[in-house]
């Protein structure tokens, strides 16, 4: 998976990469592949998120931080995927809807055992008060092997922004195609020499009707987009001018996107 495209396959203006008509993986979702051992995943129902959103003339700005730049960019995507819906309520709409597929709801979707977490039932179950979901996150615990969905990437670009388009890019894209919501992200060291981001991501598959809606993301922009790395080879001086909302203390390693919303 190389850069964006267009609605028709033609290349968007400021994008890298050749023209072609997009030949990523526009299939349903697929079964989740197993994430490698010994790195890093990044779970978006984590109590203590690393990121934040703030507000941005008609769309919204993510900023995230972390350890590494690998792990701003698994928060961005993390808080890209939270911000269209809630991601600590996925598990608990998925155990439902796979209830509702084995028992079959009147007026649904016809009961299905064989594919769980794609049903619809009444109502959106996500809008209820987080008390009220306690049961239905205990069967989403023991059910989640069977319901995740997910897929291996790789995304290309010609430095560090462009490649962090390009990743946010793929991950939307997905959504977009087959509806995927990522709930945990793995991202393999990114290849500075050639510009290249290999990783997982996982989660469920989004149903109307099931998950709560939050505001759609339509695209990913260049706007007022940074990537702070702290060390001697960074701008110092840059550096200072930026401030985690929690206090004076800065972290490794910051990103700041607009999403166009």
């Amino acid at each position: 998976a190389a850069a964006a495209t267009g609605p028709a396959g033609e290349e968007r203006a400021g994008v890298p990469g050749e023209a072609r008509a997009d030949a990523r993986d526009q299939s349903a979702p697929t079964p989740a592949p197993a994430f490698v051992p010994g790195v890093p995943v990044f779970d978006g129902t984590s109590a203590s998120p690393r990121y934040e959103y703030r507000d941005h003339t008609a769309d919204i700005q993510i900023h995230s931080w972390g350890a590494s730049v690998e792990e701003c960019f698994a928060w961005a995507a993390l808080g890209m995927f939270n911000y269209m819906t809630p991601l600590e309520n996925l598990r608990a709409s998925a155990a439902e809807a796979a209830e509702a597929a084995r028992e079959g709801v009147p007026g649904d979707i016809p009961g299905d055992a064989s594919k769980p977490g794609r049903a619809r039932v009444p109502g959106n179950r996500n809008m209820r008060k987080p008390e009220k979901n306690a049961d239905a996150k205990e069967k989403a615990d023991a059910s989640h092997a069977d319901t995740s969905v997910g897929f291996a990437f790789e995304v290309e670009a010609h430095d560090m922004q462009s490649l962090l388009f390009a990743f946010l890019d793929e991950l939307l894209f997905k959504f977009h195609t087959s509806m995927t919501v990522c709930r945990e992200v793995q991202l393999n060291r990114i290849d500075r020499e050639r510009w290249r981001l290999s990783g997982v991501a996982r989660g469920e598959t989004f149903v109307d009707g099931v998950h709560e809606q939050g505001t759609e993301i339509k695209a990913i922009t260049y706007s007022a987009m940074q990537i702070v790395e702290r060390g001697a080879e960074n701008d110092g001086e840059a550096n200072e001018k930026l401030k985690l909302a929690s206090g004076d203390e800065k972290p490794a390693a910051e990103v700041f996107v607009i999403v166009d919303i």
